[in-house]
């Protein structure tokens, strides 16, 4: 099916009740969390709720003629949905060859996986991640002013909000009416936030009227200009979940989007909005110490853990990897970067290979370089054991890098088994390996297969099985949650 027989599709119903459509159906899913939230029998999925309120927005609110949608109809845009042509099968009269497939994983992975990430630990994680200091020179831009100025709050009544607006949501059929806040029953909340607060933060980072949301949903140049293509186009939804209908009162079809807002990626893209390469480089050196102190919690008796060593090269001064991790059998290196995966940088696999290639290369150089002065023994590195225990490295980054892993994009020669890990994957690991007081999970995510260089998530999936119903707990995400001032009162 051609993409604009879709749009024609989504355009026959009237705007706002499609759009409500789709919020109910979302909140059914949602209801099922943590289990699951994709599920083949339900009557759309996530992604096609989220592409089809993509396109109701940008038809504009009034349009003569229109249906008004039933919820047989659900099925129906899922089914279009999962019918659109591709460029896998454009031009291809004798079939299509190995890149137009493995085009079309990596464009389907990006659509859909990220529907089935867990989202709490991106929340908890803006806290320990941003309550810390920011001394000069280390860091250009970063303060607490400037997180207050980029989040409408600061960071601990911030990361507050995300339960109580997705709770707004999940009660309400997708809507949030800032009069609310008036009613004696949301004393409790105001009296741990301000109400010009909350409503700052709704105003400026979750929320915009139709019709600026329609604007940014038509603009043609967000559009890609391949017709094909158009379904992976950005969502304005992602920016701002919250459609400010005519009466004033918010919906948002996507609860996904909501808790989104409630990120380091959020965060992220405002900043480098406002302050440019400059905060960008200051989140990276969040991100370095942020993945310390997890490492940190591994420290122990017979495990321990230190930051990057400085060291001296030919006169000049340099840094070894972000961080080591010393287990009785074996050495971790731990190299953290800041790669973020673009909107255009995953639509095809020449892109996404050479976006891996520009920053993921140097972190595997950096392990390299690391492991070559150890081996012939720097005397900068004469803290680390000198011994032949099993060296494993790990590239750090703050989001999934889907198929990074594997050997169609990752075809690098290491000379130890080396990981491509999210911080959300790191921290599932370093919970694993404090319970089990063992390093078998860094073993285990290292270890490639026939078509991965490393398989992370079978390793996290076998730790899961065997932890049985004690499942790992990391303590720095679970004080960022017990810190939760509502939750706390409500206890």
């Amino acid at each position: 099916m051609r993409y604009d027989e879709f749009v024609r599709a989504v355009r026959g119903y009237r705007a706002v009740a499609l759009l409500r459509l789709l919020a109910r159906a979302s909140i059914q899913q949602w209801h099922r969390r943590p289990l699951r939230l994709v599920d083949v029998n339900d009557p759309i999925k996530p992604w096609s709720i989220s592409l089809a309120a993509r396109e109701a927005l940008a038809g504009g609110l009034h349009a003569a003629g229109r249906e008004r949608p039933t919820p047989e109809v659900l099925r129906r845009l899922d089914e279009l949905v999962f019918e659109l042509e591709d460029p896998l099968m454009s031009n291809h009269p004798a079939g299509p060859g190995l890149d137009d497939v493995t085009g079309w994983m990596l464009r389907t992975g990006y659509q859909q996986f990220p529907y089935q990430q867990p989202i709490f630990g991106e929340t908890a994680r803006m806290r320990p991640m941003l309550t810390r200091s920011f001394p000069r020179p280390r860091y250009q831009v970063l303060s607490d002013a400037v997180i207050a100025e980029l989040l409408g709050t600061d960071i601990s009544t911030y990361v507050d909000l995300s339960p109580f607006f997705l709770a707004a949501v999940m009660v309400n059929n997708g809507t949030f009416d800032p009069a609310w806040l008036d009613q004696p029953n949301f004393t409790p909340i105001l009296d741990g936030a301000p109400k010009e607060e909350i409503l700052r933060v709704y105003h400026t980072r979750l929320s915009a009227p139709f019709a600026a949301l329609r604007d940014a949903a038509k603009d043609k140049k967000a559009r890609h200009e391949r017709p094909e293509l158009r379904q992976h186009d950005f969502n304005p939804l992602i920016n701002t979940p919250f459609i400010i209908l005519p009466d004033g009162i918010g919906l948002a079809p996507q609860p996904s989007f909501v808790t989104g807002r409630f990120s380091m990626s959020a965060l992220y893209y405002a900043g480098m909005d406002t302050y440019g390469k400059p905060f960008a480089d200051d989140l990276g050196l969040v991100n370095e110490e942020y993945v310390l102190e997890q490492l940190s919690l591994l420290q122990g008796d017979e495990v321990s853990v230190r930051g990057e060593i400085t060291y001296t090269e030919g006169g000049n001064t340099k840094q070894s990897v972000d961080g080591f991790v010393v287990h009785p059998d074996q050495v971790l290196f731990v190299e953290v970067k800041s790669q973020r995966p673009v909107l255009t940088k995953r639509l095809d696999p020449s892109s996404y290979t050479a976006m891996l290639q520009r920053d993921i290369d140097k972190a595997r150089k950096q392990l390299q370089n690391t492991h070559q002065l150890w081996k012939g023994q720097h005397p900068a590195f004469a803290g680390l054991p000198a011994d032949d225990r099993a060296v494993r490295g790990l590239i750090v980054v703050p989001e999934p890098l889907y198929l990074a892993n594997h050997t169609m994009f990752n075809q690098f020669t290491m000379p130890f088994p080396t990981a491509i890990v999210s911080l959300t994957q790191l921290e599932l690991a370093v919970s694993i390996a404090a319970q089990e007081k063992s390093s078998r999970v860094f073993t285990d995510l290292t270890a490639g297969s026939q078509y991965l260089v490393a398989d992370v998530e079978k390793a996290l999936s076998d730790a899961r099985k065997r932890a049985g119903v004690t499942l790992p707990r990391n303590s720095i995400l679970d004080d960022s949650f017990a810190r939760m001032r509502w939750r706390a009162r409500e206890s």
